[in-house]
Parts: structure tokens; C-alpha cells; sequence
């Protein structure tokens, strides 16, 4: 019974004198972006989502999101751990995952809730003439989003560009426009903010990409306002 008694008031001891550090990680929710550690070799959504908010942060540079951890996206978060005085091991898990979202929080500007539900199927495949989470293309993609807004715009990119009000400045909820494969508008995507736009892609998917420089960049058309 002295032993029992013994080894519960050490055992206590000892949690009261750990450090709060110590305690909050022991305790720590999962990590914003996803149930699992992220590293070196992680791909999906949930990467997408962490270099989209190392981006805003000023640590992530790459010209797209491309959904996969390489070494690149390694470096940006050792060096956002360095700047925060956390372990420099390019992972990103209980500790290090929601100190990055809850900076990059701070610095999102406040978005209409077509941009929540437009992120919503971001990983979604890419499926010829989809209009479906099953499967999206671009038009059907924008076309799906919109609808749950009571937003009726044309199917086909070309047409939608031909609608809607013209604006040189987009802000979120508003469409972009590309010239891809011919003259025209032949792609179309949401705009979210930060400079990034939403969109099914042939390549990956619905994902998220930069509007200006790289791939889309030089071919940017235009926006256009439904909401």
C-alpha cells in the first residue's frame, strides 16, 4: 500500500512540475493540416493548404501549390521554425502545424463563403465535362460552387466571360479567366485571395495556383464578378 501511495505521488509530482511547454504538448490537438504528420514525401490537400499559408507568411515562394513535400517545402517550414525558436526539422505536426496557421489566420483577409465551399473540393480528380465532386473540369467546377449560391452562370468558360462584370482588381469569390489551349477563355477558376485562384486543373485536379507568373500567369485573360 506505502509503494501504491509512493508511485502515485511521484507520478504527480512530476506532471505538476513540467514545464507548460511540456504539458500543452503532451496534450496537443492534431495538427490544421491533417491527422498525420507532414514531411518529406507527404502529398494531398492537406500540403496544398500548408504551402498556400507558408506563402502568405512570406516562406513559401514556389511559383504553385503543388500539393507534394519535397525539400522545398521542408525549407520553408525549418526556416519558419527558426524565426518561431522551434526545433528546426522541417515537419510539421501538433506543434509546429498550428502555430503556422494561427499566424497565417491573422493575415487572411476576410473571404465570402463561396471561397470556403470552392476549397472544400480542393484534391477532387479531374474529369472531362464533370460537374460532380465525384469529378470536376474547370466550368463544371465553378458552374457546382456557384449554384449552392443561388449563382447561375453559363457552362462553358467562353461564356461565362462573355458575362458577369468586368473588374481589373478581382477580390475573392470573383472568376478568373485563362487562354490555354486556343484563343479565348478556355480555363476558368475562383479567385481566394493572396493573389491565388482556385481551380480543376486536367494535371492534378481541383488546386490551388498563383495567378500571376509561372504557367498562368502568361496566360491570364481577365476577371469577372457574379456574387
Amino acid at each position: 500500500m506505502f509503494m501504491k501511495r509512493f508511485v502515485q505521488t511521484l507520478l504527480l509530482a512530476t506532471l505538476v512540475t513540467l514545464s507548460p511547454l511540456a504539458v500543452t504538448d503532451a496534450l496537443a490537438a492534431p495538427a490544421p493540416y491533417g491527422p498525420q504528420m507532414l514531411q518529406v514525401g507527404s502529398s494531398g490537400a492537406d500540403v496544398t493548404k500548408l504551402q498556400q499559408d507558408l506563402r502568405l507568411l512570406g516562406f513559401f515562394s514556389y511559383p504553385e501549390n503543388t500539393g507534394y513535400y519535397g525539400e522545398i517545402t521542408a525549407t520553408a517550414v525549418k526556416k519558419f521554425q527558426a524565426a518561431n525558436g522551434l526545433e528546426q526539422n522541417g515537419k510539421v505536426g501538433a506543434t509546429t502545424g498550428p502555430l503556422i496557421e494561427a499566424q497565417a489566420a491573422k493575415l487572411r483577409p476576410a473571404t465570402p463563403k463561396v471561397v470556403d465551399t470552392a476549397m472544400k473540393y480542393v484534391g477532387v480528380p479531374y474529369q472531362w465535362a464533370g460537374n460532380t465532386p465525384s469529378g470536376f473540369d474547370c466550368s463544371g467546377y465553378v458552374t457546382y460552387v456557384m449554384a449552392q449560391y443561388g449563382v447561375q452562370v453559363p457552362r462553358i468558360a467562353a461564356d461565362m466571360y462573355a458575362g458577369g462584370t468586368s473588374t481589373a482588381a478581382p477580390q475573392p469569390g470573383d472568376l478568373v479567366f485563362f487562354s490555354t489551349y486556343g484563343p479565348g477563355a478556355t480555363h476558368v477558376g475562383i479567385f481566394i485571395g493572396n493573389g491565388q485562384f482556385v481551380s480543376a486543373t486536367s494535371s492534378h485536379g481541383v488546386k490551388v495556383d498563383t495567378l500571376n507568373g509561372g504557367y498562368w500567369g502568361a496566360r491570364y485573360l481577365g476577371a469577372r464578378s457574379y456574387i
